[in-house]
C-alpha cells in the first residue's frame, strides 16, 4: 500500500489543498537531501546507543553507506534540471554533511580491503564488512523509494512506479573498467594525501577532486567508484550482465584502491610534515651559523 503523498501531509496539516500537483525541482531535492541526512543522523545515533560494540561499527557503516548511496538518486535529478556546475556543488556539499554526521564511518568497500590489505582488520572482518556494505547499498533504492512515495515532483512519481532499470555502463567493458579503476586510484590515494595546510581546505580540494570526475565521467559509467553504491544503482539492469557488472563496478574500484596503497608508498605529500620539517632545518641551521 503507498504512503500518503506530499499533497495529503499538506491537506492534513493546513486544512488546505496545495495550490499545485508537484513542488518545485529545487524544493524536492532539498527535502529529499534533508530526509537522508537527517535519517543517518537518527539511525547513527541509535545504533551507538543501543547496540553492543561488537555490532555498533558494522551498523553505522550500515547506515553510512545507505546514506551515501540515497543521496545520488536525488543527485541524477540535479544534474538533469540545473547541470553540471549544480551537480558538482551538492556533491561537495553533501560530502561534508556525510563526514560530519557520519564520523569514524565507511561508505566505500574499498576501504575494507585497503584495512585488510595493511593488516588493520582480519580477512573475516573485511568481508563481513563489505557484504554489510552491498545490502546497505541495495537498501538505499528502497529507502529512496520511501521518499519518492511523497510524489513530490513527476520525476519521483515516475522512478516509485518503475517496474525495470537500464544500466549506465555506457561505454565498452575494458573502458568502463579502466575508467572506474582509474577513478578509484585518484580518489584513494588523494585521501591519503595532505595536500592543504588548513584541514577544511584540504578536505575541499578532495571533494572537488571527487565532484569533477563524477561530472566528468557520469555519462560513461555512472562513475561510482564505490562498489556498494554501483549494486544499489545498477545491479541487474538492463544492458550489463551480472559478470559484466561484478568485473566493471567491483574488479575496477577495488583493483584501483589497491593500487593506490602502492602508489601511497611511493608518492606521498603531508605539505604540514613538510612545512614542519623546513622550520626544523632552519632552526638547525641557525644553531650552526651561531
Amino acid at each position: 500500500m503507498k504512503a500518503m503523498d506530499w499533497r495529503g501531509l499538506w491537506t492534513m496539516t493546513l486544512g488546505t489543498k496545495p495550490g499545485a500537483e508537484f513542488v518545485e525541482p529545487y524544493v524536492a531535492s532539498i527535502l529529499f537531501f534533508t530526509i537522508n541526512a537527517f535519517t543517518g543522523i537518527v539511525l547513527g545515533n541509535l545504533s551507538s546507543v543501543f547496540l553492543p560494540p561488537s555490532l555498533r561499527g558494522l551498523a553505522r557503516d550500515f547506515v553510512s553507506t545507505m546514506v551515501a548511496c540515497a543521496y545520488f538518486y536525488e543527485n541524477n535529478f540535479v544534474l538533469k534540471y540545473y547541470g553540471s556546475f549544480w551537480f558538482a556543488a551538492v556533491i561537495i556539499l553533501q560530502c561534508f554533511v556525510h563526514s560530519r554526521t557520519m564520523a569514524d564511518t565507511s561508505e566505500n568497500p574499498t576501504k575494507a580491503l585497503q584495512e585488510f590489505v595493511k593488516k588493520e582488520i582480519s580477512m573475516p572482518k573485511a568481508v563481513v564488512k563489505i557484504v554489510v556494505q552491498s545490502c546497505a547499498g541495495i537498501a538505499s533504492y528502497r529507502f529512496a523509494k520511501l521518499v519518492w512515495s511523497l510524489d513530490l515532483i513527476s520525476d519521483h512519481h515516475d522512478r516509485y512506479y518503475e517496474t525495470s532499470c537500464a544500466s549506465d555502463l555506457q561505454v565498452t567493458l575494458l573502458m568502463g573498467f579502466l575508467i572506474e579503476l582509474c577513478a578509484s586510484l585518484a580518489d584513494s590515494w588523494l585521501n591519503m594525501q595532505t595536500v592543504a595546510s588548513n584541514a577544511t581546505v584540504d578536505e575541499f580540494l578532495k571533494y572537488l577532486n571527487a565532484s569533477l570526475m563524477i561530472v566528468a565521467g557520469v555519462t560513461t559509467t555512472g562513475m561510482y567508484f564505490n562498489p556498494a553504491m554501483a549494486t544499489g544503482h545498477t545491479l541487474g539492469c538492463k544492458g550489463t550482465a551480472m559478470w559484466e557488472h561484478f568485473f566493471v563496478y567491483w574488479a575496477g574500484p577495488m583493483l584501483g584502491a589497491f593500487v593506490a596503497l602502492h602508489l601511497n608508498e611511493r608518492v606521498h605529500f603531508d605539505v604540514v610534515k613538510s612545512a614542519e620539517a623546513k622550520k626544523q632545518e632552519e632552526k638547525e641551521s641557525l644553531k650552526k651559523s651561531d
